[in-house]
């Protein structure tokens, strides 16, 4: 063998091998990638407080956890962070050429991904609502006393627990049932912490 073959030999085998392509993204993981950025442009448009985007559900806590639980999925199908990031900054961008300066993208299509979250993410219901807002109450109360942020946590706890409990006797419960329920939903809420659940939403529940 001469001495440039084995020099070639020798760097072939220090050389890495060639990087593998990751695969393409599925057609399912690219809706769910785009919603993931539609959903962050309307969450974007509600913390700047454009009335038409505070039209819908707050999407900046479920938004989040969506676009998390999406992104975790495309990366278990053997995409990396960054193909993940630069696909939702890609669909962003697109959606902001195809809106044509509109600040949000059309109702429809908002609507089809906040069904897209919700089934991936479910809303809270009411007894959730109620043990969250009476635990956001609690850690505020411990800071601050009954004032401020505690007080109107306070009032929002105590007519969510009044709903939920309403909702539970319309749904045939019985007070013995509805108890057990709200403190299912209250040890549940403990457990994962006020954090778990969408409080912004759950605020919106309160409402007359």
């Amino acid at each position: 063998m001469t001495r440039l073959a084995l020099c070639a030999l020798i760097l072939a085998a220090l050389m890495p091998p060639p990087a593998m392509a990751a695969p393409a993204l599925k057609p399912e993981q690219n809706a769910a990638i785009g919603c993931v950025a539609l959903l962050a442009i309307v969450a974007s448009e509600q913390g700047r407080g454009a009335a038409e985007a505070l039209a819908y559900v707050p999407l900046a806590d479920r938004g989040g956890r969506y676009a998390q639980l999406v992104g975790e999925q495309v990366m278990a199908d053997g995409h990396t962070q960054e193909a993940v990031r630069d696909a939702i900054l890609a669909a962003v961008a697109g959606l902001q050429k195809d809106g044509a300066g509109a600040a949000l993208p059309p109702a429809g299509r908002i609507d089809a991904c906040i069904a897209m979250m919700d089934a991936a993410v479910p809303p809270p219901g009411l007894p959730q609502c109620a043990a969250a807002m009476a635990l956001a109450y609690r850690d505020a109360h411990a800071r601050e006393g009954l004032a401020g942020e505690a007080k109107d946590l306070a009032t929002l706890a105590a007519v969510l627990d009044h709903k939920a409990r309403e909702e539970l006797r319309v749904a045939g419960k019985s007070e013995a049932e509805a108890d057990v329920a709200m403190g299912l939903a209250a040890e549940a809420v403990a457990a994962a912490g006020a954090d778990s659940v969408d409080l912004d939403g759950c605020a919106r529940m309160a409402a007359p």
